[in-house]
């Protein structure tokens, strides 16, 4: 079985992915996943630092890089050059990649849990390319993304190892680190990450409500973090809600993040966001695809 975790960058996405790999007994995609099958170059690179006598963090937390460290499987993608372009995105010529990936985790574990935020609003071609797979959508209010990604960005700055062994010392990544390190520069990086994602946000939104509903849960990071027994119940369909909201619970240590929405746009794609994740439950509750939650009768 194949579980996708899905949700931007920043959106609690890795904590999630451990939860839901615990849950469900399986193991998600990690470092030492990447290292088996990344090119030559890649797989030293990671090796270097996994076996480094000083740990290594990952520079947008102070996770360290080791073998088991949950990552994203499009590094793998670009790694491999599965698209005509230089992008993390699924794409079709690279599910026999991951279909070769996940067979050795479920050979391991029974269960492969994957994510990569690249695909998020990307679900479709997924459960396409993967028709036993299903996917966890994990959403997250804006103001909670964007105070997770300037903390993210300012300490990815100031260490950098795992980032450029990543991305083998990319010029691109060189010049925001830099521009990074200047207010000017660090507020300009910001404001892009901003509008990209609400673009972003859009277009998952219109990708989303045509899901197919038995194949995907739809959680909330904030409801996970301030009741997990309560938001768990709304991945039943996909596996064990108690044992996810225990282990969700067990391996998050981050506070939610109350604060409003900073502009109308925002409060409006948060609105949007919010009752598309409350119309599609409903749904699944009318549709007998979840039990209806004690809480709701």
């Amino acid at each position: 079985m194949i579980i996708f975790v899905s949700g931007f960058n920043r959106s609690g996405t890795t904590v999630l992915l451990e939860a839901v790999a615990a849950a469900s007994g399986g193991t998600p995609f990690t470092v030492g996943d990447l290292i088996r099958h990344g090119s030559p170059g890649l797989s030293s690179r990671l090796t270097a630092l996994v076996e480094a006598p000083e740990p290594v963090d990952r520079g947008v937390d102070a996770r360290p890089v080791t073998g088991a460290t949950p990552e994203e499987y499009g590094w793998l993608l670009v790694d491999q050059k599965v698209s005509s372009r230089l992008t993390s995105r699924f794409h079709p010529r690279g599910a026999g990649l991951l279909r070769r990936i996940a067979a050795e985790i479920e050979e391991r574990a029974g269960v492969a849990v994957l994510k990569n935020p690249s695909d998020t609003g990307r679900e479709a071609l997924l459960l396409e390319s993967f028709p036993d797979a299903k996917i966890i959508l994990s959403r997250r209010p804006l103001s909670g993304i964007y105070g997770s990604a300037d903390r993210a960005l300012a300490r990815g700055a100031r260490s950098t190892a795992y980032g450029m062994a990543l991305t083998d010392r990319s010029l691109f990544v060189r010049l925001a680190i830099r521009a990074q390190l200047t207010r000017p520069g660090a507020a300009f990086l910001s404001f892009l990450g901003r509008w990209n994602l609400r673009l972003r946000v859009f277009g998952m939104l219109r990708a989303t409500a045509r899901l197919p509903l038995d194949r995907v849960a739809f959680l909330d990071y904030e409801e996970l973090v301030h009741d997990p027994e309560t938001a768990a119940v709304w991945a039943a369909h996909v596996l064990d809600p108690d044992r996810l909201a225990k282990e969700f619970s067990r391996s998050h240590s981050f506070p939610g993040n109350p604060r409003p929405p900073s502009s109308r746009l925002d409060r409006y794609l948060d609105a949007r966001w919010h009752r598309l994740w409350t119309a599609s439950r409903t749904r699944q509750l009318s549709e007998g695809i979840l039990p209806i939650p004690a809480h709701h009768s």
